[in-house]
């Protein structure tokens, strides 16, 4: 509970990190990093898609910003899902201060969205439909290149979208090469990405376009904004590379990407992508795929 004897600006000087920089009633900025640039191309991507009355997921909320700007924008109710403890205090404290009706799920990682929100899914009490809380919107905001495995997480977030839903991705990419690749950053002494160890992965732009057709999803073109931008380090997170050299050329890019399921009899490459055992993630239960997966159109040819 706050501290309403306290200003918000001494609340907020009390917590030891922050994240995102959160405007305050009474002037204050919550101290976090100069990522300015980043959080300006997230929100002229996000401005393309109304927010009015929809039910929205924000995955790996931090402090809480893009969940609070949600909720901003006219969002009917806010998700906001993490597993570390400490911005999680920050996320309840900012969301005292600010009267917000967010509400934080914590502990629940990026892999298992669908099983870890299945209370909140199901708690319907026979006033909606099966799976009739699913999102309209989902946030995926500066995560990807975090995970040890992006297509699951990506996977997890198409079985928590209703179709026809939108989700708004924001990751760093790799620049200048038109193949498709996923680039591994490294080992410490090889980093061929960023001097940070929480970056494994970067897609190169054709290969983000591919994994996300992957996982049932349409990028919009027309929506996306790409930059280039140096993202300041500290020291504990290094992971050097050995010759600057070799480095790739970085970015990050933001886009819309729409939701969407297999018509009609399933492709071989359909089938393939809804075998779970293989590729996990995607929740056929969530998803009502069932009879797609399972039925009489070759699906386990």
């Amino acid at each position: 509970m706050t501290d309403h004897a306290k200003t918000p600006f001494e609340l907020v000087s009390e917590r030891p990190y922050w994240y995102h920089k959160i405007p305050l009633p009474d002037g204050t900025v919550t101290p976090g990093m100069d990522l300015e640039p980043i959080w300006d191309n997230v929100r002229r991507v996000r401005s393309q898609v109304s927010y009015e009355g929809a039910r929205v997921l924000d995955i790996a909320s931090f402090d809480g910003l893009w969940a609070l700007e949600a909720e901003a924008a006219g969002a009917h109710q806010v998700i906001a899902t993490d597993c570390l403890l400490g911005t999680y205090e920050n996320l309840l404290l900012i969301k005292s201060i600010l009267n917000s009706k967010i509400l934080p799920y914590y502990n629940i990682s990026p892999y298992n969205l669908a099983d870890r929100l299945d209370v909140y899914f199901e708690e319907n009490f026979g006033q909606e439909g099966q799976n009739a809380r699913r999102f309209d919107i989902v946030q995926h905001l500066g995560l990807l290149y975090h995970l040890r495995d992006p297509m699951l997480s990506l996977a997890q977030a198409r079985s928590v979208l209703k179709t026809g839903g939108m989700m708004l991705i924001e990751t760093e990419v790799v620049l200048g090469r038109t193949d498709s690749a996923l680039v591994y950053n490294g080992v410490p002494g090889n980093a061929r990405l960023r001097d940070n160890y929480s970056v494994w992965w970067a897609p190169t732009m054709l290969c983000l376009d591919e994994m996300l057709r992957a996982n049932f999803f349409e990028p919009v073109k027309d929506s996306q904004s790409t930059i280039e931008f140096d993202v300041p380090v500290s020291n504990p997170g290094r992971a050097d590379s050995a010759d600057r050299s070799e480095r790739e050329t970085m970015g990050r890019t933001a886009m819309w990407c729409k939701a969407i399921e297999p018509e009609g009899p399933l492709t071989k490459w359909e089938r393939e992508m809804l075998r779970t055992f293989r590729n996990p993630g995607l929740d056929l239960r969530r998803l009502d795929w069932f009879a797609k997966a399972n039925g009489t159109d070759g699906f386990d040819e």
